[in-house]
C-alpha cells in the first residue's frame, strides 16, 4: 500500500488563506521522484484531490472541494494535475481564476496518479499520517455535482471530523480519464 510519505511534499508551500491557488511542481529534478508531503501538525489528515482542467466532471465539483476546505480547516487539501494533454500556462490560469485556498501540485509524466491509481477526475484519496487511506473515490455519485445525491467525500470528512469511522470507504470514479500520454500503462503494473 502507498504511504502518504510517497505522494508529496516536505515543504510545499503555506497551506491556507492565500489568495490563489498556486501551481508547484510534484516532481523533484534531481530524483524525478514524486516529491514529499509531511501532514501539517493538528490536521486530521491530508485530502488529495486529482483535477483536470478540460474535464467537464472535474470542473463541476471544484466548488465543493472548494467549499469542503474551507468547512473541513481540520484537513490538509491539495490538488493534483497530472493529465499530460492539458498545457501547464492555461493549466496555472485555471486554477489561479478558481481560488482554491490550497495548493495545485503540477504531476509532470502523471507519476503522483500513477503512484496513487488515480483513475479520472475528480478523484479523491483522504489518507492519515500514517499512510492508511480512510476515503477513495468520487467527490459525488455524478459526474454533474448539481446532480448529486451522495457527496461521499463530504460524509467521509464529517465521519473523520467527528473522530468516526468513515461509512463508505470507497466508491465509484465518474469523470474523465487522465490523460498519461506515454506513461498510459505505468499504473497497471
Amino acid at each position: 500500500m502507498r504511504t502518504l510519505i510517497s505522494i508529496l511534499i516536505c515543504a510545499l508551500l503555506p497551506l491556507g488563506a492565500e489568495a490563489t491557488s498556486p501551481i508547484v511542481d510534484g516532481v523533484s529534478a534531481e530524483t524525478h521522484a514524486p516529491l514529499k508531503i509531511a501532514l501539517d501538525p493538528g490536521k486530521k489528515a491530508l485530502v488529495l484531490v486529482f483535477l483536470s482542467v478540460k474535464c467537464p466532471c472535474s470542473r463541476s465539483h471544484v466548488a465543493e472541494v472548494r467549499k469542503l476546505a474551507k468547512d473541513y480547516p481540520q484537513f490538509q487539501f491539495v490538488a493534483v494535475h497530472s493529465n499530460t494533454d492539458e498545457n501547464r500556462e492555461s493549466t496555472q490560469e485555471y486554477f489561479k481564476a478558481q481560488d482554491l485556498g490550497f495548493p495545485v501540485v503540477q504531476d509532470e509524466g502523471a507519476k503522483i496518479a500513477n503512484e496513487w491509481k488515480a483513475l479520472k477526475t475528480p478523484h479523491v484519496f483522504v489518507v492519515g499520517a500514517q499512510g492508511e487511506v480512510f476515503y477513495k473515490g468520487g467527490v459525488s455519485d455524478s459526474a454533474k455535482f448539481e446532480k448529486a445525491r451522495k457527496l461521499y467525500l463530504r460524509e467521509a470528512l464529517a465521519d473523520l471530523a467527528q473522530d468516526k469511522p468513515v461509512r463508505t470507504s470507497e466508491t465509484r470514479v465518474l469523470g474523465c480519464a487522465i490523460e498519461r500520454g506515454e506513461n498510459a500503462d505505468v499504473w497497471k503494473k
